[in-house]
């Protein structure tokens, strides 16, 4: 089915992915995007001026513009939160308030509006430190308290349950993303790979976190997105949980470095440094949930994506 006629409310839509699901999305719907813009990487859309496109300034700790903001969507997407392991430990209660309460604030929303279609995106962090093919029906993990880090996780992990728990007290059709390392053009703030890139390319040195045998699966931000389109597109996905990430491309994080160094022919110098914080060691995602229900196959290697992000710092 294709994605057509339809009036989609975005929170957090001018962030990195919420961008580029915009351009995705644009063509064939109306886009209301509700943001407080601190994040804006729409500004670098071609599509910010779209006559498709309503842009909010707003809060989701504001219930009543939210409320405001919804009259007759098709679909509410809720991606606005705290985000960025740094910014998480650096203000934990902010991380919470808005993860926690912003997520309450959509779906009592959706609820007064009758909204039926509600989707939540939350985080591959609810796996917790070190988990392999991780799969959807599985366990999830929370740190311990006492690491900020895990508020993050914890925050997220109860917006899925919240949006579980509409669902089945007032019939509000929601599915959960959980992203597995997304990058690429426009990430703003946080992001490994954004951050080498960018440190490459003044030839600055490339700072990695000790030891730097972490492993990820990251996942180019078009795949990404292609996902959540097929999401939009089906009625299969309402009610499930489902990983977006590429096990295929998979690092270390060294190697992630030495290979942003190698593609933009950057003569930094790779640095460890401690980490102050609880990492992960290793986070690798299934996606054979997404693969069987939304056909979802992500395309883009890991090289390629880099190049393609190298391309576009280049020139912003």
């Amino acid at each position: 089915m294709t994605l057509k006629g339809k009036k989609i409310f975005i929170t957090g839509g001018a962030g990195f992915i919420g961008s580029h699901l915009i351009d995705k999305i644009i063509d064939k719907n109306e886009v209301i995007v509700f943001d407080t813009l601190s994040r804006n990487a729409l500004e670098y859309s071609k599509n910010k001026d779209n006559k498709n496109l309503k842009l909010i300034k707003g809060d989701v700790l504001d219930i009543d513009a939210l409320e405001k903001g919804i009259d007759e969507i098709d679909v509410f997407i809720h991606m606005a939160a705290i985000a960025g392991v740094s910014t998480v430990v650096s203000k934990p209660s902010t991380t919470l308030k808005i993860n926690l309460f912003g997520s309450y604030n959509a779906l009592e929303a959706c609820r007064k509006k009758d909204i039926k279609r509600f989707i939540v995106f939350s985080t591959s962090e609810v796996y917790g430190p070190n988990v392999y093919q991780a799969d959807e029906a599985g366990m999830t993990t929370l740190g311990p308290i006492g690491k900020p880090r895990w508020v993050y996780a914890m925050s997220k992990l109860a917006s899925e349950f919240l949006a579980d728990s509409y669902s089945r007290e007032y019939g509000i059709n929601f599915t959960s993303v959980r992203p597995f390392n997304v990058y690429g053009p426009r990430q703003i703030g946080e992001g490994a790979i954004h951050n080498f890139i960018v440190r490459a390319l003044k030839n600055e040195p490339i700072i990695i976190h000790e030891p730097g045998s972490q492993i990820r699966s990251w996942c180019y931000v078009d795949d990404a997105v292609d996902a959540v389109e097929k999401i939009l597109e089906t009625d299969k996905s309402e009610g499930e949980v489902f990983n977006i990430g590429n096990p295929e491309a998979t690092s270390t994080t060294l190697q992630t470095a030495e290979t942003v160094k190698r593609i933009s022919n950057s003569k930094s110098k790779i640095e460890f440094k401690e980490l102050k914080y609880p990492e992960v060691n290793i986070r690798v995602p299934s996606i054979e949930k997404a693969k069987r229900i939304l056909g979802f196959s992500p395309k883009v290697s890991l090289e390629l994506g880099i190049g393609k992000t190298i391309d576009w710092y280049k020139t912003h």
